[in-house]
Formats: C-alpha cells, structure tokens, sequence
C-alpha cells in the first residue's frame, strides 16, 4: 500500500491558515483595546496583597480581554444571548487562569503579558493569596503542557477558544441547561470549529503518528485545570468575601 500520497498531505487549506491568522489578530487587538489604567506600568512590580486583590486586578485583565477576544468570533455572535451569557459564566475563569500559564516567566517568578504596559504581578504573592497546593499543581500543570507543544502561540489561542466554547467542562455545573434558550447542539457545532482547526493544525505540524497522542495528552491537562478551578471556586469563600468584587467577577465564582 503508498502511504506518500496521506503523508504528504497537507490538512490545512489556505482558508484555515487565514482563519488561523485572524484569531492570533483578534486576540493581539483584544489585549490592545484593554489597556488597564490606574495601576502601575511595566517594568514596576504590582503588589497584590489579598485574594480579592488577585481577583480584582490581573484575573479582571484577563476576563476583559478575553471577553473582548470572544467577541470578536463569528461563531460566537452565531449564538442567542442566552447562550452567550451561559458560555462567558460557565469557562471564563477556566480560561483566565489557562491564560495566566503562558504569561508565567519562571525566570523572574513573575506574570506579565506579552507587549502591553502591564505591571508585573509577582507569582509570590499569588502564592499568599490562594492555597499553596493550588500554585503547586498550577506550576507542574504548566511545565506539562508546555512540555507538549511548548509555547506554541497558535495553538494557545485556539485553545483560548475552544475552552470559551466548551461544554459540560465543569465538573460542579449540574444544571447548565436549565434555560430553554440553551441548545447544546448550537454549542458544540461552534466548538467543533475550532476544535477540527486545531487538530488539523497538529496534524500538519506534529504528523499523522504524534499529533493524536499529543492532543490527547493537552486535553487531558486540560480537564486537571478544570478540576483545580472547579475547587477553587467550590472554596472561594474560605479565602475572601465575593461580594466585594465586580458583578461579572461574582457571577463567575458562583
């Protein structure tokens, strides 16, 4: 049997590669367009002194970004508003702490975005303000993913967009569809998008033999980090009082 012609292929049209190119654009113009005044600019050191704190500067950055990043995908407008709000609430603080992975430099122990005023926000006083097993695993966590595809950027931002559009991800939601505007089938025709994107861009990239075990290690990752923000959110309360935070910062805690 030839096997040239499949291994030869390629899996991505030129259709994808600008698809692909349109999100690394739209999140690049995300972080742009929030811009967070009123705090310490980079290089200065942002102190973050109490849980709240944590919550109400760099996690609030990243929710605004990546709301505005979600916005600007077609598939998502594709929805009805009830679908929206549900996808926001259920995976937003899931992704902001996945995206607080690929911020983390081990080298100064700091979190900072990439070309942006941001202070840096030591990784020390992320410590103090949630468990310490929760930074431990945060850590390993993020040394296992990089250890698969590195710092691969493509493949970090539709994984930004894959986790947005995810469903059943969290393990305490037990009534995600108790409105009757919420239609799983619309949900996951968006996801599968991105999801067929990305395997085709390992595909491409990794090889036919790689990419389904590389894949398949990610999401697993993946589902750890949803168990670690799933037991942070089920005891939020023992570490600070949520009604002190935004209205949009509780809804996702609740």
């Amino acid at each position: 049997m030839d096997f040239s012609s499949f291994l030869n292929q390629k899996f991505l049209t030129d259709f994808d590669w600008a698809n692909i190119q349109s999100i690394q654009d739209r999140f690049n113009g995300a972080v742009k367009l929030n811009q967070i005044a009123g705090i310490s600019s980079y290089p200065s050191i942002q102190s973050i002194e109490s849980t709240s704190e944590l919550f109400r500067v760099p996690i609030y950055i990243s929710a605004m970004r990546l709301i505005t990043f979600i916005k600007q995908i077609n598939e998502f407008h594709q929805l009805n508003e009830q679908e929206q709000i549900h996808l926001v609430k259920l995976n937003l603080l899931q992704t902001c702490f996945f995206h607080s992975i690929f911020i983390y430099d081990p080298r100064t122990d700091c979190y900072h975005e990439q070309d942006t005023t941001d202070p840096l926000f030591s990784g020390k006083d992320w410590i103090q303000t949630l468990n310490k097993e929760f930074h431990s695993e945060m850590k390993k966590l993020r040394n296992e993913l990089l250890d698969i595809f590195q710092m691969d950027n493509i493949i970090i931002k539709l994984f930004y967009v894959i986790l947005l559009f995810s469903q059943q991800m969290s393990l305490s939601q037990t009534k995600q569809y108790s409105l009757p505007d919420i239609q799983p089938f619309n949900i996951f025709k968006a996801q599968s998008v991105f999801t067929d994107l990305v395997y085709q861009y390992c595909l491409q990239q990794y090889g036919s033999s790689k990419a389904p075990i590389l894949f398949t290690r990610y999401i697993m990752k993946i589902m750890k980090l949803q168990q670690l923000v799933d037991e942070i959110k089920y005891q939020i309360n023992d570490y600070m009082d949520i009604t002190q935070l935004s209205p949009l910062t509780q809804s996702l805690l609740a």
